[in-house]
């Protein structure tokens, strides 16, 4: 059933796979006997995708239940034998929160030295599912700051703003900071969405809020390769994060972007209803260590 949710998040056996750490072949083999002992299709495959039968979203929503309802009671288990009694697990997107993170995670280990702390670094797409089947408990994640979240708790940690990456011989180089009409002048380059499902809303979204016309001239399959095609190309530009500058070479360059309404949320996420007996003192923890820093800052 695992592998059958993954599955309807992708729709692509390839990259459900990779997920799962299966072969092809093996995820293929598994649905067929799922679809054999259901009597029915699950999936429709064609020329165009794969994509759910009628039978297939009814069965989706019976999976999550029962997958939700064993991942409590294994919970409810282990709490009561103490095996996961002291334990948290955390996801989160690598240098966006890495230096907090840790300088939180020194303070928190020594204030409860008896809880255990698995912390493991995704893409934002693998982190939210991780929380989603409670393979892990909390997520220091990003979004933008208009793009909603009905799913999950969260609790702001700082903002990260959205700058613009142009090669050192475009026409914007010289500026160290533009406007949006400025940028939509010029191509747009970004992440394909059919890698990575927001890469629309971490890019050209932006220029969508303010209602700009862009040209969109070509999609990478991540934001690395969109860094390293501007290091030959003097005419397009990349929107991104700033903490993602790292990724930007020698010939290219990071420009700030005028307008302020919108921006990026690092965030610390979790399920309400995770009963993770760990994950309230852990969130207050961390609230009460935020809270702090930012008081010794001011």
């Amino acid at each position: 059933m695992y592998e059958f949710i993954y599955l309807t998040e992708s729709l692509n056996f390839t990259k459900a796979a990779e997920k799962l750490n299966l072969t092809q072949p093996v995820l293929s083999r598994h649905i067929k006997q799922l679809e054999e002992q259901l009597g029915t299709h699950l999936f429709r495959r064609d020329t165009h995708g794969v994509e759910l039968t009628s039978v297939g979203h009814i069965f989706l929503e019976e999976a999550k239940k029962i997958t939700n309802q064993y991942e409590r009671s294994i919970i409810q288990i282990n709490t009561f034998t103490g095996k996961n009694r002291k334990k948290i697990k955390v996801t989160f997107l690598g240098e966006a929160v890495e230096e907090i993170l840790v300088d939180f995670l020194s303070v928190f280990r020594s204030q409860f030295p008896d809880i255990t702390v698995e912390c493991q670094d995704n893409e934002l797409d693998d982190a939210l599912s991780h929380l989603e089947d409670r393979t892990c408990d909390i997520g220091f994640l990003l979004r933008p700051n208009f793009h909603e979240n009905t799913r999950f708790e969260t609790s702001l940690i700082e903002k990260d703003v959205i700058c613009a990456v142009v090669n050192k011989h475009h026409p914007l180089a010289d500026r160290e900071h533009v406007s949006l009409k400025e940028i939509a002048q010029y191509p747009i380059i970004r992440v394909s969405p059919g890698k990575f499902v927001l890469a629309e809303k971490f890019s050209t979204a932006f220029l969508d809020k303010y209602q700009i016309p862009y040209t969109l001239r070509k999609e990478f399959p991540n934001i690395k390769t969109c860094c390293f095609n501007l290091g030959f190309d003097q005419e397009a530009i990349l929107l991104m994060p700033a903490h993602r500058s790292y990724l930007i070479g020698n010939d290219c360059k990071l420009i700030h972007i005028k307008e302020d309404d919108y921006w990026f949320r690092v965030e610390l996420v979790w399920d309400k209803e995770n009963p993770n007996p760990m994950l309230p003192l852990f969130v207050k923890s961390f609230d009460q260590y935020l809270n702090l820093s930012r008081r010794v800052a001011s």
